[in-house]
């Protein structure tokens, strides 16, 4: 195990430094991950270890809210409910459609639904299924939203 946190902490600082989009965790997993690659195996991180990291993860998000910022979320709360409730059902629709080829993964909903990558992967580790598969969903979207974004964002400015 410290021989993957040690390759993990090596990954995640070397994707940050060179500036990989979302790179600690990314690299991090990368990282970790030489270990069960190298080895054929897998190794548990003992409970304690990844509920502080979720609550280290809490806390820095929840952090950044100050009174002031609180009064402008308010202005967001309808748009961000509508977001939310249309990607939900994007996300419960593919996993349907995964489930009717017989291509989804035991945990079709947390790796089809929107959020954070390590959140919901987290979830899928408290829960019992497979992190990696719910990992790899989110980090496919992810990369596939940053390197489509410029070419979006393009496409929004000239027709809006």
């Amino acid at each position: 195990m410290w021989v993957a946190l040690a390759l993990a902490t090596v990954g995640g600082l070397a994707a940050d430094r060179l500036h990989v989009p979302g790179g600690l965790i990314l690299g991090s997993m990368v990282g970790a991950a030489c270990v069960g690659l190298v080895r054929d195996i897998t190794i548990e991180i003992p409970g304690p270890f990844t509920k502080a990291a979720q609550i280290l993860i809490g806390a820095a998000i929840g952090v950044q809210l100050t009174r002031s910022g609180l009064t402008s979320l308010g202005k967001l709360i309808v748009p961000a409910a509508i977001s939310g409730l249309l990607i939900i059902g994007a996300g419960v629709a593919v996993a349907y459609l995964l489930r009717v080829l017989h291509m989804a993964p035991d945990a079709d909903l947390l790796a089809t639904s929107p959020g954070a990558l390590n959140v919901l992967s987290g979830v899928a580790l408290e829960q019992g299924y497979n992190a990696v598969h719910v990992a790899l969903f989110h980090l496919v979207r992810i990369v596939l939203v940053i390197l489509s974004l410029p070419l979006l964002s393009h496409l929004l400015r000239e027709n809006g």
